[in-house]
């Protein structure tokens, strides 16, 4: 589909498809010395249930170390989350944690959330679980 959608846009030619593990393929292009005007990482739920919580927000920080570094100074790196047990708060914690770490600095210019397809429910907070921080590379 993403190959339709390149050829859909004329955008052929600035467009690559990799089946990768994603730590595995973040690190080759550092190796590389490849980097990019925008990175989006939207992994799966890393830490979907309470038990989970700490490993997956450990993983959410490898994934800030190992984006950020991709990213041309000026561009930007979106981090996503879709998990629950992963709170706003220690999501962006740890996608801070991750940035710094990797030596580079960043400003968070957006934070955003579910849109108007995934309804929380107000007694739920559960439901309220898509999370997106959207970083300036500086």
């Amino acid at each position: 589909m993403a190959k339709l959608g390149a050829a859909a846009t004329n955008a052929e030619t600035a467009f690559t498809v990799q089946k990768a593990d994603a730590f595995d393929a973040m690190i080759g292009l550092q190796e590389k010395e490849i980097t990019y005007d925008i990175v989006v990482c939207d992994p799966p739920a890393f830490a979907p249930h309470k038990s989970s919580r700490e490993a997956g927000l450990r993983a959410y920080e490898r994934i800030a170390r190992l984006a950020s570094p991709l990213v041309e100074e000026g561009g930007y790196l979106t981090l996503c989350s879709c998990s629950h047990a992963a709170d706003p708060e220690r999501f962006r914690t740890a996608c801070i944690r991750g940035i710094g770490r990797a030596g580079r600095e960043a400003q968070l210019i957006h934070t955003g959330s579910a849109g108007p397809d995934h309804p929380q429910h107000m007694a739920l907070a559960e439901s309220s679980y898509l999370k997106v921080l959207v970083f300036r590379i500086l």
